[in-house]
């Protein structure tokens, strides 16, 4: 670690760090992170799609759970949440309260998860009246979207805690050791542990849930935020709640969308998420049904992809230090049209699926890379969780969309459309980068950007 210096002593707001306070710091949060996205994206993303299709959810059911509900809920409570947090103070931080209290709920959720299914079958014995229905699909469904409404608090609230608590001068680093450890625990889980969660639902949902509450609760002990400025926009509290709801609603979204390079940044990345959306619900499907992949080399398959976009990801992190996060952000959204073109057209054995899957894996890492330094780097920093959560919001919105029209059209035509599909809309987010672009060099560019003033 020769970019870092010993007797160096890092400061943001103000919280100062020595070498080994800022080490312990990025380790916590690292951690956190890091499992999150271990039981949110590698196991119950991947595997939410087979336990519904294993109590007789189809296509539209499947992309109405995973997809177009959450997404409608997080259009409605992710700027609730991120607002709360922004203006919350507490003897333990704005952001740590809504961590440290989901934490317990979620891991309870993966071990109901984990007996959906017999949960189901008991309530259906017990209530005969039920026994028409398929108890076991609305149990698993309920739950699963439980656990993504849960998933709402973590899933914003601490991307906004690295901005709180990772001095600026370290931030690309630190995002760049985030995102080859994400690859390297993503190659993991997919190469050695997928299989085994597949046939083994019950232990790997209970395991991951217990882990996840050890990596916050030692998140709390160890990562102190700072003190915050006073809130100077508040809003009278002697006002009835209706009037004070209607003038904070009437503040966020006057501030948030005043400004042409928020507006078209917000639908880049909305964009760019949706594109994901079919690959999200139906690549495993697609790989194990129509291409007749085993799990297991499909496990591996995205586990070898996760090392490829590791490396690939240690030197981009350099370039994206010396250049800006839009660069890597471009030429990641160029690259996966590239992919998804090649993909519709060449992939039809597990062999093409497993070369082809690969490359998909490394641009879309890219684009991971360079996603939170490219909004830490654009957003107003003393109001960073209000607009990252109508980024969030214009991000569900096109998501929800997404999902349903995702959903309809796989119904139609198939698991393959998911190449059309991410050709498509990648492209669209590709052209509102280039007018983010622009505005970003009428507000400085590179050397002098100064966020846009916000009234």
């Amino acid at each position: 670690m020769n970019f870092l210096k010993n007797n160096q002593i890092y400061q943001i707001n103000n919280l100062k760090y020595n070498l080994k306070q800022l080490i312990i710091v990025s380790f916590m949060m690292l951690m956190a992170v890091q499992m999150l996205a271990l039981v949110v994206y590698c196991l119950a993303g991947n595997i939410k799609p087979i336990l519904l299709d294993r109590v007789g959810a189809n296509a539209k059911q499947i992309a109405l759970v995973i997809g177009t509900i959450p997404q409608l809920v997080n259009l409605i409570v992710c700027p609730i949440i991120s607002t709360m947090s922004d203006k919350t103070r507490s003897r333990f931080g704005r952001r740590m309260p809504y961590l440290i209290i989901t934490a317990p709920l979620i891991t309870i959720t993966c071990v109901l998860i984990a007996y959906a299914s017999e949960i189901g079958n008991a309530i259906a014995k017990i209530i005969p009246s039920l026994a028409s229905y398929n108890m076991p699909l609305i149990v698993m469904a309920s739950l699963i979207l439980f656990f993504q409404l849960l998933y709402l608090f973590p899933g914003s609230v601490v991307y906004y805690l690295i901005a709180d608590v990772i001095p600026k001068e370290c931030i690309g680093r630190y995002m760049s050791i985030s995102t080859i450890l994400g690859s390297a625990c993503n190659f993991l889980f997919n190469f050695f542990i997928f299989k085994f969660a597949v046939e083994h639902v019950k232990i790997t949902f209970i395991v991951f849930g217990v882990l996840y509450l050890i990596a916050y609760l030692l998140l709390f002990i160890f990562v102190k935020e700072g003190e915050y400025p006073p809130i100077t926009d508040k809003i009278d509290k002697s006002k009835n709640t209706a009037v004070k709801t209607y003038e904070y609603l009437t503040m966020f979204f006057r501030q948030c969308f005043q400004h042409k390079i928020f507006i078209f940044l917000f639908i880049c990345t909305g964009l760019n998420n949706a594109s994901t959306i079919c690959r999200l619900m139906y690549n495993v499907l697609f790989a194990t049904k129509d291409i007749g992949m085993s799990s297991d080399f499909y496990g591996k398959v995205m586990g070898i992809g996760a090392i490829c976009a590791m490396i690939a990801v240690f030197f981009l992190g350099k370039l994206m230090d010396k250049t800006h996060p839009m660069l890597i952000y471009f030429l990641g959204g160029v690259l996966v049209i590239m992919a998804s073109a090649v993909g519709y057209f060449f992939i039809n054995t597990p062999k093409s699926f497993a070369i082809i899957g690969v490359a998909t894996q490394i641009v879309y890492g890219m684009q991971n890379l360079a996603c939170v330094p490219l909004l830490i780097s654009l957003l107003p920093q003393d109001k960073y969780g209000q607009f990252s959560s109508a980024n969030s919001m214009v991000n569900s919105a096109a998501v929800f969309f997404g999902a349903m029209l995702g959903g309809y059209f796989t119904d139609l035509y198939g698991y393959r459309v998911m190449f059309i599909w991410d050709f498509t809309i990648t492209l669209l987010a590709t052209f509102s980068l280039i007018i983010v672009y622009k505005e970003w060099k009428k507000y400085g560019g590179k050397a002098n950007y100064q966020s846009p003033v916000i009234h």
